[in-house]
């Protein structure tokens, strides 16, 4: 039986930033180093396959170099190379992967954005920066992908020509990709032109799936969160988001849950086997259906999983009461929501479809039940002026989250905002490095309003709410210096970063 090697690898961090590159969140981060949840559920997939021989290195999470990334590449000698790319350092990350290219190994790239952006893929393609573009969910499009690949392999095995890997450099890259033609969900460039291939249906039931492959990792002592603490893990009860908010690049697509049990069994293992102490529920919003977070949190209590401390994130109008206080009382610590603005009018251009009294109302549930509110707000959304600025910041005050992180706009080209600034004039630049959520430089400028203007806005927004002395002292834990430490290292982390025109995290 032929043999395929089969390397997954999370690049390295990029100008000294952590980075995210997964179906939900695919750009630089700070203050937060997550396992690479994507490639963990594709390693997964193809440890099935007994025809592969797997190895997956994370750069980003281990703080490793390019060279480090180089070193392990040249010594397993793969076949294929498969790899996920930030939006705004894809050229860092491609990169990354150029040892791979010289060993003639087949790079295959994935990222959910640049698939919904054709004339991206395309040009990364073009230029050689992969072989293989995956389209469709990539659980869905390996298998079919590693079976032609092994068939090419055992082709070329039959040849006189010895060759270090199955795809060797010494052929033309470009013509000798005839072999992906019946594998669904991929893009390719061959003949001189790029070959896109009919979609790879979504994995409906994802309960099959199976779980992380976190035993690949060396431990998970280097992933956490600005809060939660190592060991710290991923874990995602649903895919997909129904809703059409219009700067959203994930959205508008179905939303598919995993069973109670599933979660539970998963929970089990990262604690028993990999001792986590916390973890973040990965979903874009885990409340979507009625009674099934409930559910999960009694499941949680019952198997004595409350102990570890979790996140989430979701959405203001799928919260209640009793749901936040069966969450509290399974573990969770704090739970991030999408503010986005401070006026209604500016919710309904982005058709968020969330009332400024729905998120009064999650802000005071949290409030009484002690549960840290992240609230998520954006700077410089269409119809966007000096008075709506000033609107969300009273806003904010009024709510009084435990900490509010303030961002640009960013229109990824793949959303329905991008169409709205583009027609418009508003694009400042399509220099995709400079797309990131968390950028210090506005990408865009409003109608009413100049980047210097936005810029403006938001350091005096970040200044006013994080210099009220009510709010700092609410922070305040008497009989715990280790978080009044922390805390204030925080705080003046931040109000440095905003002084300073540096990311705000």
């Amino acid at each position: 039986m032929v043999k395929l090697k089969v390397m997954l690898v999370n690049p390295p961090r990029v100008g000294g930033y952590p980075v995210v590159r997964e179906e939900r969140f695919e750009h630089r981060d700070m203050g937060s180093v997550y396992p690479p949840l994507s490639l963990l559920y594709m390693a997964a997939v193809l440890e099935r396959d007994e025809r592969l021989e797997i190895r997956l290195v994370d750069a980003n999470g281990f703080n490793l170099s390019p060279n480090d990334v180089r070193a392990g590449i040249i010594k397993f000698s793969p076949d294929i190379v498969i790899a996920r790319c930030g939006f705004d350092t894809q050229k860092e990350d491609c990169a990354a992967l150029a040892a791979a290219k010289d060993l003639g190994a087949l790079i295959v790239l994935r990222n959910k954005i640049i698939a919904g952006t054709p004339h991206i893929r395309d040009a990364l393609l073009k230029e050689g920066c992969a072989d293989v573009f995956i389209d469709s969910e990539p659980e869905a499009v390996l298998p079919g992908l590693m079976d032609a690949a092994c068939a090419e392999k055992q082709r070329i095995a039959a040849e006189p020509k010895p060759y270090a890997c199955a795809f060797d450099g010494s052929r033309d890259r470009f013509f000798g990709l005839s072999f992906l033609e019946g594998v669904k969900g991929v893009s390719y460039y061959h003949n001189g032109a790029v070959v896109s291939t009919p979609s790879a249906p979504d994995t409906e039931n994802i309960d099959s799936l199976p779980f992380p492959a976190y035993h690949l990792l060396p431990s998970l002592d280097v992933y956490h969160t600005g809060v939660m603490e190592p060991p710290f893990a991923l874990v995602a009860t649903t895919r997909g988001c129904p809703f059409g908010c219009t700067f959203c690049a994930y959205g508008k697509s179905k939303c598919r849950e995993r069973s109670v049990e599933s979660v539970i069994n998963e929970l089990k293992i990262l604690k028993e086997r990999h001792g986590i102490r916390s973890f973040l529920f990965f979903d874009d919003t885990i409340s979507i259906k009625g009674g099934r977070v409930e559910e999960l949190c009694r499941r949680m209590k019952e198997e004595g999983l409350d102990k570890l401390d979790w996140v989430c994130c979701t959405r203001a109008n799928l919260l209640d009461f009793e749901m936040l206080k069966a969450m509290k009382g399974a573990g969770m610590k704090e739970i991030a929501i999408g503010i986005e603005t401070g006026s209604s009018e500016i919710l309904k251009n982005i058709k968020k479809g969330v009332s400024l009294d729905d998120v009064r109302r999650a802000a005071k549930w949290c409030k009484e039940l002690k549960i840290m509110f992240y609230g998520l707000a954006i700077i410089g959304l269409p119809g966007e002026t000096k008075e709506t600025v000033e609107e969300t910041v009273r806003f904010i005050k009024e709510i009084d989250p435990f900490y509010t992180q303030l961002c640009f706009a960013v229109p990824f080209p793949n959303t329905d905002m991008y169409a709205y600034y583009d027609e418009k004039g508003l694009l400042l630049t399509r220099d995709w490095s400079k797309y990131s959520p968390l950028s210090d430089e506005p990408v865009i400028r409003t109608e009413a309003l100049s980047a210097s203007e936005l810029k403006k806005l938001r350091r005096s927004a970040y200044m006013s709410l994080l210099l009220r002395p009510a709010y700092l002292l609410k922070k305040v834990r008497i009989f715990d210096w280790r978080w009044n430490i922390k805390g204030i290292k925080k705080v003046l982390g931040r109000i440095w970063a905003v002084i300073t025109d540096k990311p705000v995290r």
